[in-house]
Formats: C-alpha cells, sequence, structure tokens
C-alpha cells in the first residue's frame, strides 16, 4: 500500500513539473534577446536611410514625417519589451499560472483517486477478504485449486506410494478440467490398488473427458473390466449404455440401463428418467415394449448418485450423450416444434442412414441443448416437436427454464453427437420464443 501510494505521488509531480517548469522559465530564454536586438539595429539602418532620402529630396516632408513616427513606434515596442524583462513583468504571468498548475495538477490527481478509485485494492486485507468470499459463494478460487494441486504433486513427489494422494489429486485435476493429469493420475492410482471397479471406471470416464467425450474402444474395454470386477458398477453401467446408444446397439442399451435400474436406491430421483431410457431403447431396438418414452439422458443419468467405494470414493465430470424423440407430447409442456430439411445441393453427400440430431439450445450463454432427439436421413423432411422432457442430460436446463432458444439439426456420419469436421448442419437464423411452432430448420451448410 505504502509503495503504492509513493509511485502516485511521484507519477503526479511529474506530471506538475512537465507542465510547470517550461511555464516557468519559457520567457526569459537568450534566443529572444537576441531577436530583438538585431530588430533594433535594422530599425536603425532604417532611421538613417530615411534621413539620407530626406536631405537628397527624394521624399517629401509629409512622407518623411510619417515613415518616421512608424519608425519610433516599432522602437518603443521593442525597447517596451526589454524594460519589461528587467523589471520581470514579462515573465510574472506564466510564473503565476505555473505556481497555480503546480497546485492543481497533485490535487486534482487526489481528488480524482479519492473520487473513482478504491482505495483498499492494493491492501492485502481486502484482498484476502475478497478472496475469502469468493471461495464462500462459488467454492475454491483458481489460485486455491492450483496451490493445492501443487502441494499434492509435491506430497507425492516425496511419498509415491500415498494412494490416498493420487485419488485427491486425479479428483482436484478433474474439477480444473485437466482430464490428461487426471487420467495419469487414476493410473497411478490403478497400479498402487490393481482391480477396483471404481477406480477403473473413474480412469475410463477420464479418458474419454481428455478424449473430447468419446469412448474409444480401449476406454470400452476398460468399462468391460470394471464390470468384470462388480458387475453393479454405476459409472461403467452407465457409461457403457450411453456408448451402446451411439452405437445405435439399442438392445444392448437397454440391458446396461436395466443392470443400472436394478441397482439404484428405491427413492434415487432419476428412477423415470431411467426407466424412460429403457424403454426408448427398447422401441427402436426393435424389443416389445408397450410404455411410452421419454428421452434418453446423458452419462449423468446414474452419476447423480454414487455408491461409495472399497477404497476410494468414485467421483469425475460427467460427459454428454444423446436423446430421442418422444412418442408422446402432452399439450401443456413447454416446447418448440416445426420441420427439418435438407438442402438439395447436399443430398449427394448423405446416406439414408445418416444420423440427424435435432436441438435446441439457450440463445445466450451455455451451447448445452436443452431438448434434442435425433432420426435418419431418410425420414427428411422430418415434422419435430422438442419439449422439456427431452433434456440432453440429468440436472441441466430444460425449454422449461429457458426463454428463447436457437433452433438446429445436424447431420452426423459418425453417428457421434460432437461436431465433427464433414457434419452437415443448419440452425435458425435468429433466436425464437419458446412454444413457437412452425419452424423450418434447414441443413444447408458442411462444417469444415
Amino acid at each position: 500500500m505504502t509503495t503504492f501510494i509513493i509511485l502516485c505521488a511521484l507519477m503526479a509531480l511529474a506530471a506538475a513539473a512537465a507542465v510547470c517548469v517550461p511555464l516557468w522559465i519559457g520567457g526569459r530564454t537568450k534566443g529572444d534577446a537576441d531577436r530583438r536586438a538585431q530588430v533594433l539595429a535594422i530599425l536603425r539602418q532604417q532611421a538613417a536611410d530615411l534621413d539620407a532620402d530626406r536631405t537628397a529630396g527624394r521624399i517629401d516632408k509629409d512622407e518623411y514625417e510619417e515613415s518616421r513616427l512608424e519608425l519610433e513606434r516599432r522602437v518603443l515596442e521593442e525597447t517596451k519589451h526589454d524594460e519589461e524583462e528587467r523589471s520581470g513583468k514579462s515573465s510574472r504571468m506564466p510564473r503565476i499560472v505555473a505556481l497555480i498548475l503546480a497546485v492543481v495538477i497533485p490535487c486534482s490527481a487526489a481528488l480524482g483517486y479519492y473520487a473513482l478509485g478504491r482505495i483498499t485494492a492494493m491492501d492485502p486485507n481486502f484482498i484476502a477478504m475478497m478472496e475469502a468470499q469468493q471461495a464462500s459463494s462459488r467454492g475454491h478460487s483458481q489460485r486455491d485449486m492450483q496451490k493445492m494441486l501443487d502441494d499434492l504433486k509435491a506430497k507425492l513427489a516425496e511419498d509415491p506410494r500415498n494412494a490416498n494422494g493420487w485419488f485427491l489429486l486425479a479428483r482436484t485435476a478433474a474439477s480444473m478440467n485437466r482430464f490428461d493429469e487426471a487420467v495419469e493420475a487414476f493410473q497411478k492410482l490403478n497400479a498402487l490398488v490393481p482391480n477396483n471397479a471404481d477406480i477403473i471406471a473413474d480412469m475410463a470416464d477420464m479418458m474419454a473427458a481428455a478424449n473430447g467425450k468419446v469412448i474409444t474402444p480401449d476406454i470400452e474395454k476398460l468399462l468391460k473390466k470394471a464390470l468384470v470386477l462388480d458387475p453393479t458398477q454405476w459409472k461403467a453401467l452407465a457409461l457403457l449404455a450411453i456408448n451402446a446408444w451411439d452405437r445405435q446397439h439399442y438392445a444392448q442399451a437397454a440391458e446396461y440401463w436395466e443392470r443400472l435400474l436394478a441397482n439404484v436406491p428405491a427413492d434415487f430421483p432419476d428412477r423415470d428418467q431411467i426407466q424412460a431410457n429403457i424403454h426408448e431403447a427398447k422401441r427402436l431396438g426393435g424389443v416389445n415394449d408397450n410404455i411410452s418414452a421419454v428421452s434418453p439422458t446423458a452419462r449423468e443419468a446414474a452419476a447423480a448418485e454414487s455408491q461409495p467405494a472399497p477404497t476410494a470414493p468414485a467421483a469425475a465430470p460427467a460427459t454428454p450423450a444423446t436423446s430421442a424423440p418422444p412418442t408422446a407430447s402432452p399439450a401443456d409442456l413447454k416446447a418448440v416444434a416445426g420441420t427439418v430439411e435438407l438442402d438439395e445441393g447436399l443430398k449427394g453427400l448423405v446416406k439414408p442412414d445418416d444420423v440427424v440430431f435435432i436441438y435446441a439450445r439457450p440463445a445466450s450463454g451455455s451451447r448445452m441443448p436443452v431438448a434434442f432427439t435425433k432420426v435418419t436421413v431418410k425420414e427428411l423432411p422430418y415434422k419435430f416437436e422438442l419439449n422439456e422432457t427431452m433434456r440432453m442430460a440429468m440436472g441441466v436446463e430444460t425449454l422449461s427454464s429457458v426463454k428463447s432458444v436457437i433452433v438446429g439439426a445436424r447431420i452426423s456420419k459418425t453417428g457421434n453427437f460432437m461436431p465433427q469436421a464433414g457434419d452437415l448442419e443448419g440452425e435458425t437464423a435468429a433466436p425464437v420464443a419458446v412454444g413457437e411452432r412452425g419452424l423450418v430448420v434447414r441443413i444447408s451448410t458442411e462444417r469444415k
């Protein structure tokens, strides 16, 4: 704080000096005196020439008198400057202005900072208070998280066989979206505590997050290994169900979700959603099921509540998955509806079985869809209705929690919801109000 005040004072004094010093000494330069001496010498020469012209008769008396008076006036003006300089009158006004500004500039700077600045901004106590307030309102600050991460790494460098330390490091890195570091920490933990289903499932989840939320064959093998060790491992069941759904293996997805439903508590808040996922997967997979469905959830469907792990609790950020169209849409649900069309010029780039994702996302803020369904190219043009039950994942916003949305559609040749080069897509040109019907979404561009 003291250093800050000293720097401000020095800067104000420097500004005042830059203005006042030139004013104080500006009227006393040697160049001005030399100029006046030269002017007086010229005037004296002109007076001598005038007398010579009068004596030679080249000018008359009236012209002589007029010219002589003009020369005398100019001589008086020049000598007046010399008298003012000798008396100090010529430099008095600039000096007065310099003195005034020497006071006004620092005072105005101080008053301006008092009115507009924050005096406590450099106070360590104030900074500590603001960080504490941030931590209490929004969790740990980024600085706190980084310090925690660095401390854990330092401790593990000294004690690399500390399993709890590696678990905490993985959790901390995951919360900071540093998924590669989380994977590395889980690998270390897996080496210390082998054949633990919860650790393997968490490690697979972090590997998927680091891979753009895509489950590769290697990740799938890890998840299946977790199920071999613990057939009820909730995260492995949820992720494998989502993976099967993305690959359009609907019957297999239904099987995984059924196993998950059998192992969640009776009072689990999202049992109905998981049940709806099962019905829709069975419908799309050709399995006989007479119960109408709503959209399948994302991988948070089961991750909303977890069971405690034998040696370390399983916890990791969830990743979004896919959804499917509802078979029924009650009239009182918040919804948007319209038609998805494919531009004629792009029809040669798609196949009948390519997946078409139809979604609605908030007009501002998060780009995570609040409603979601999917069909195939052969169904285009497709009349759709997205309602508040067709959410992207449990716990996120729905159409009932936003007022306006952007509605779009994307054709994915891989069947993956995550946008990729080569996908064909289109969106409404402007946000539309929730409840709007008769929309037209034209798929007209190719993602580069």
